[in-house]
């Protein structure tokens, strides 16, 4: 019954419909044409519900919009969200069209290194910076922070060491249920 409440409560937020749109960019679940950039979905690595708030008149995180609950047989992933900014400790995303903030680390992308590609995560947001950390294992990775299309990632490395850095848009799927083209 909680897993057919959850679907039904995705579907209302987020349509599967072959031309969808959030925040005016369009999206395909359904044909396989996605444009993921700038696409993330909620995470939350014990399966607690993903807190998204507003700010209050004094300028704080205060009050609770949506908590958007993760689906535990998509290893936690919850809902696909359009991350737009930083603010502090918070990353500014879109639901149903409403601007919140949710806490660093709690919206991650899988990566897309398909196939043993290698996936190389970068000093800044620039590919002729230094690489800090590559892999050719396929990762789901928080994200904290942003900058135009890249994002600041956590990983962990083959001693379970954890990683930063910083993720080129192309190797990013915003996607827990698929993987991307």
């Amino acid at each position: 019954m909680k897993r057919i409440l959850l679907y039904i409560v995705f579907l209302m937020c987020f349509p599967l419909s072959a031309n969808s749109q959030v925040s005016g960019k369009q999206f395909s679940l359904d044909d396989g044409t996605v444009n993921w950039e700038n696409f993330a979905f909620t995470f939350h690595p014990k399966g607690k519900p993903v807190k998204c708030c507003t700010i209050g008149s004094d300028g704080k995180y205060k009050d609770v919009q949506y908590k958007i609950y993760p689906l535990k047989e998509e290893h936690n992933a919850g809902s696909i969200v359009e991350f737009v900014f930083r603010r502090s400790n918070y990353l500014g995303i879109k639901v149903n069209n409403d601007l919140v903030f949710v806490k660093k680390g709690d919206i991650a992308v899988n990566t897309r290194n398909y196939g043993g590609k290698t996936l190389y995560l970068y000093s800044r947001p620039d590919k002729k910076s230094p690489i800090t950390f590559s892999t050719e294992k396929e990762h789901t990775a928080p994200i904290y922070d942003i900058d135009g299309d890249w994002v600041y990632v956590k990983l962990k490395d083959n001693n379970g060491k954890e990683v930063f850095g910083w993720m080129p848009p192309e190797m990013q799927c915003g996607s827990p249920f698929t993987t991307c083209p």
